[in-house]
């Protein structure tokens, strides 16, 4: 088998295991789930934390940048969240991402805006 042929088997077998949604611009956008959600429950918890201590937040990840420019976002953010439950996670305005594929800052702190 030449080398080729197997670097396009073990693409197909790694892309098995990868979630993925198109973009907009062409291509797709391939993740791994486990990493993802680890990814986001961080950012998540990162984003209280500044909120609470009235800092600015970090960057959101490159996951949800990447949804912001998906083809079908209300079919990327399912995909990304299979269950739903993950969405409570979610750092920014779900609607605002999905609509207009804005990524908003929803707050965690009641009475207190993002970043102040």
């Amino acid at each position: 088998m030449g080398p080729r042929r197997r670097l396009r088997r073990l693409e197909r077998a790694v892309q098995g295991k990868l979630g993925s949604f198109e973009l907009r611009e062409g291509g797709h956008y391939w993740f791994d789930p486990t990493n993802t959600y680890k990814e986001l429950f961080l950012h998540a918890a990162n984003s209280v934390r500044a909120d609470y201590k009235g800092e600015p937040r970090p960057d959101p990840p490159e996951i949800l940048r990447a949804l912001a420019r998906a083809k079908d976002r209300k079919a990327a953010l399912e995909g990304l969240y299979p269950t739903g439950g993950f969405m409570l996670f979610c750092a920014y305005d779900l609607e605002a991402l999905v609509e207009r594929g804005e990524l908003v800052p929803r707050p965690f702190v009641a009475g207190r805006e993002v970043g102040e």
